[in-house]
């Protein structure tokens, strides 16, 4: 499958899922945990976290704490649309990620929006992006949008369940 109708796919599935997060909004409004917090601010703290704690590992190469948000089930789809599945593997990743040529020596993330769809899940959205420096110290801006959905745990943590990098 060429580059091209991949970055296409992965276009349309992420217009889908916005789609299906509007609708199910729309709908009805999500009901409020019996916590009384609404899904959005029980995330949140998680999320800001986790978001911190990217730019800092990810440019440590820290595979534990890269992954540490993930749950064991969790999938991770690159930009190119290829899945990594499970939390082991997608430690992997980043374990052979901090193993190129490449240093990553800047890195932010921006979270742009949140959509509760249920009271156990939020919809994030937003741009990340790293400078890539190689070792002839050329220096290249990586990244893109991704989408992310968060899930809360039955001990109230928030973990991720899929990520979608484009």
């Amino acid at each position: 499958m060429s580059f091209r109708v991949q970055r296409y796919l992965a276009s349309t599935l992420l217009a889908l899922m916005f789609a299906g997060a509007a609708m199910v909004t729309c709908a009805a409004e999500p009901t409020v945990p019996e916590d009384g917090a609404s899904p959005i601010s029980a995330a949140s703290p998680f999320i800001e976290r986790a978001n911190k704690e990217w730019e800092v590992a990810i440019q440590s190469g820290d595979a534990d704490a890269l992954s540490h948000p993930y749950r064991e089930d969790a999938v991770f789809i690159n930009p190119d649309a290829t899945p990594v599945r499970g939390r082991s593997a997608i430690h992997a990743m980043y374990v052979a990620r901090a193993a190129a040529k490449k240093r990553i020596v800047a890195a932010s993330i921006r979270s742009e929006g949140r959509i509760a769809v249920t009271p156990d899940d939020v919809y994030e959205w937003g741009t990340g992006w790293v400078l890539v420096q190689s070792a002839d110290e050329t220096r290249a801006k990586v990244g893109g949008r991704y989408f992310t959905v968060w899930h809360r745990q039955p001990d109230g943590i928030w973990m991720i369940s899929r990520n979608l990098a484009f």
